[in-house]
């Protein structure tokens, strides 16, 4: 295995199963202006939130061993549902460090007043018992909703719309009535979507969990010794399992991201 003085150079990998993670390198690259990175989306078999937990673990062990093969210093898992079914697994099977991304509950009972916490992710995310166990610790006051079919939109493209706003509607009226003071997006394609979101809660707070991933990663680099020079200029490479015109999509699309901020 190389040393990690020599590792130093090569980019940070950040795995999706899809764009969604585009919402999170958009953090990391402001975080870390000096780092390459290399974003792999696996297109070709998203969406990941309505398969099991073993289907989940395998494509990103599979994605994530590929992305080593290639070159990367540390992994970024940009994705709840893979996050909370393969983490620990990636942990064990790479010879480099792995942070993932998990729902920010913990943030939101800071942030929470006297209503509640509306939180919005895959149906496989809320299944996992990492989230079953951040909903024990972090969980008063929660409404846990499932949000099928909502990713679909970002890997699309459609980040706006009348489709859009119908599909939204339909999935929160039933909780217009409710006070809710925050709402987790837990799912990083969602992020890509507040702006059509916040209209439905204008007085919540909605947040996500990229910035303690970004945390966390900075962490890693630091007690491994492997953060680029401070005078270096970062680059970001796009990969698809679908194929370059994905790739090029992705590219686009966090174009745009970079424009909503």
């Amino acid at each position: 295995m190389a040393s990690a003085h020599s590792s130093a150079h090569l980019p940070i990998g950040v795995f999706d199963s899809g764009f969604g993670g585009i919402s999170v390198l958009r953090v990391l690259a402001q975080r870390f202006p000096q780092e390459d990175f290399l974003f792999f989306g696996d297109s070709a078999h998203a969406p990941y939130g309505v398969r099991s937990p073993n289907e989940i673990k395998a494509l990103t062990l599979a994605s994530a061993q590929a992305m080593h093969r290639i070159g990367i210093k540390a992994l970024v898992v940009a994705c709840n549902t893979a996050t909370g079914a393969a983490l620990d697994t990636l942990q064990r099977e790479l010879p480099i460090p792995v942070v993932g991304i998990q729902p920010a509950l913990r943030l939101a009972q800071t942030l929470r007043k006297d209503g509640q916490v509306l939180v919005m992710a895959t149906p496989a995310t809320l299944s996992t018992p990492t989230y079953k166990n951040l909903a024990h610790q972090y969980g008063e006051r929660t409404i846990h909703l499932p949000c099928p079919g909502l990713m679909d939109f970002v890997e699309r493209g459609e980040l706006s719309g009348e489709k859009l706003h119908a599909f939204l509607k339909n999935l929160l009226t039933r909780y217009r009535d409710n006070a809710v003071d925050v709402v987790v997006l837990g799912c990083t394609h969602y992020p890509l979507l507040a702006h059509a979101i916040q209209p439905f809660y204008p007085d919540a707070a909605l947040i996500d969990g990229s910035s303690e991933t970004a945390e966390q990663l900075a962490q890693a680099l630091a007690a491994q010794h492997l953060a680029s020079p401070a005078t270096a200029s970062g680059h970001i490479t796009f990969l698809s399992s679908a194929g370059l015109d994905m790739a090029q999509r992705m590219s686009n699309l966090y174009q745009e991201a970079l424009a909503q901020r």
